[in-house]
């Protein structure tokens, strides 16, 4: 129990960005079970309602959110097809240079508007079950980012600036009719030592206390 409230407390946004590619630090093998225990880690999460049938033409699960995942070769790649493009990778390019894996993290809402091209199709309908689906695909990261932590991972949580949209969303198969909640990036144990530059949460310490947050009713 210890363990697991030190790694809670512990897990930190982390940014670790470098100008040129790293090599892969972990062999194949090991790297697919690290995502296995990741993605079951993921598994684990909550959900209150199953996701809309018309998800699960490719993937079944009646999980409400989906994760799509490269590894340390496609992050590369991805760097790559950007310049091809004329895409500013930034700094975005910068950790796709160096993580060692990439979950692209999807919630499936059940009703929405149309989407734009190129894009996930946001405003979605404000219901309660699209809320819980947004809660149950958070969860998820939640177990992912705790997780890797305590396996000694550095992690960074994004929104996904440049890979929300075309083309970088669709180089990474992420279908347009999901909504990303958030591109999960896992560094290297040692990629701090060698970084160009590691950037933390700015709101790592602030507003924590815990009576300025809570009431006791």
């Amino acid at each position: 129990m210890d363990n697991l409230l030190s790694a809670i407390k512990n897990r930190a946004t982390t940014k670790v960005l470098s100008q040129t590619p790293w090599a892969p630090s972990l062999e194949e093998k090991d790297r697919e079970i690290l995502i296995d225990q990741l993605l079951e880690l993921a598994a684990a999460a909550p959900y209150h309602y199953e996701s809309a049938a018309k998800y699960r033409a490719e993937l079944s699960s009646s999980l409400p959110f989906r994760y799509y995942v490269a590894d340390a070769k496609r992050c590369r790649e991805a760097v790559h097809f950007a310049a091809e493009h004329d895409v500013d990778s930034g700094k975005i390019g910068g950790m796709l240079l160096t993580a060692e894996v990439l979950m692209m993290v999807t919630w499936l809402p059940d009703v929405f508007g149309e989407p734009a091209v190129g894009r996930e199709p946001i405003p979605f309908t404000g219901n309660l079950r699209n809320m819980e689906h947004v809660a149950a695909a958070a969860a998820s990261i939640q177990n992912v980012l705790v997780g890797a932590s305590a396996m000694g991972y550095p992690t960074y949580w994004s929104s996904g600036g440049i890979l929300r949209f075309n083309p970088m969303r669709g180089h990474l198969q992420v279908p347009e009719g999901e909504i990303l909640l958030g591109a999960l990036f896992i560094f290297p144990e040692d990629a701090l030592e060698h970084a160009d530059e590691v950037i933390t949460g700015k709101l790592r310490h602030k507003g924590k206390e815990i009576d300025t947050w809570s009431k006791r009713v």
